[in-house]
């Protein structure tokens, strides 16, 4: 009955979308504690940091439009798989953080990216910032996606609608309403398919969780996630509880002291850029100051991909595969 059920709100959702209003330019677009007027839908797009922002324009159908990117190849990480022969035919405008030279010597007429990823906070003045406000002077329109948001104003915690509104202002700003609607739509049945698989299990409590990511040396203080960053909120979604969602902000360091005296039921290790996730795990397994901890005395470690967690169309199929590798689905 649920598979039935589930299968009749996606036809209605691709339904409705299919009736999305086209855009009428000049349109407004609100980006948090700004207001962008497009007179056109832009024709030559640069986007920056990681593979989720140009993620967001291949599930656009938008891949046209792109005149470049920078950022994520260069440091071992990469696009969906269905992406990747796309992201072939994109010149890559810069490796790693885009300067504001070099941006302009791509002659884009936008600028996707986000605040601290690429998109300087407004009125930053140091020499090379790219701030909206200088990216006017030049007449390049810019879109800081809307979890980056949090870095310039107060907001809501972070979630999927911080991705949904991305789709949803693209689309607009694009004049793909329809497509960015029904990429909306799948997004949510996917996520009441696994959310009322989790139900099904009636649990107790949340599973407690410490996400590591492997950004930092294995000697190095850990690098985690608080409130603020998507990989939380996919916790929140599939039934586990962030250990730090005490913390309101994104992307954080700790202590291993910390961590212990957290004592996570689980540990979900983030492969950032080269690392080994695997190898990371053993040297979580053999660090002594971690021995008392629940994750490791029952062997309770996650490996998986930091892309899957980033906020984007990708971050779905995270939740899915989390909650598997959680439940054993």
């Amino acid at each position: 009955m649920r598979k039935v059920l589930l299968a009749v709100l996606l036809v209605l959702a691709v339904s409705g979308a299919a009736f999305a209003d086209a855009t009428q330019y000049p349109v407004k677009i609100n980006n948090g504690n700004r207001e962008i007027t497009f007179e056109k839908a832009p024709e030559r797009v640069v986007t920056n940091c990681d593979s989720n922002i140009i993620e967001l324009m291949f599930a656009l159908g938008l891949e046209s439009k792109l005149a470049g990117y920078a950022g994520f190849v260069e440091e071992g990480c990469n696009v969906s798989p269905e992406y990747q022969e796309k992201l072939k035919a994109i010149p890559m405008t810069a490796p790693g953080y885009i300067t504001l030279e070099v941006l302009l010597g791509a002659n884009p007429d936008f600028f996707l990216s986000g605040y601290n990823y690429g998109l300087s906070i407004p009125g930053d003045t140091t020499g090379d910032a790219i701030t909206p406000e200088e990216l006017e002077k030049h007449g390049i329109k810019s879109y800081a996606i809307t979890e980056s948001l949090i870095r310039v104003m107060k907001k809501p915690v972070v979630s999927l609608n911080d991705t949904y509104n991305d789709l949803k202002n693209l689309g607009i700003i694009f004049d793909v309403q329809d497509k960015a609607e029904q990429v909306i739509a799948d997004m949510k049945l996917r996520v009441m398919n696994i959310e009322s698989k989790i139900k099904e299990l009636k649990a107790e409590k949340p599973v407690s969780v410490f996400i590591y990511q492997t950004w930092n040396a294995p000697d190095q203080p850990p690098r985690t996630v608080g409130a603020q960053a998507m990989p939380s909120a996919i916790l929140s979604m599939a039934g586990a509880k962030n250990i730090f969602a005490d913390i309101d902000n994104s992307y954080i360091t700790s202590s291993w002291e910390e961590v212990v005296a957290r004592d996570p039921e689980v540990i979900l290790l983030l492969e950032c850029g080269n690392a080994n996730g695997e190898e990371r795990a053993q040297i979580l397994r053999d660090n002594p100051i971690l021995k008392g901890v629940k994750a490791i005395k029952d062997n309770r470690i996650i490996v998986m991909r930091v892309e899957e967690f980033y906020p984007g169309p990708r971050a779905v199929h995270g939740l899915e595969a989390f909650a598997k590798a959680l439940y054993n689905f």
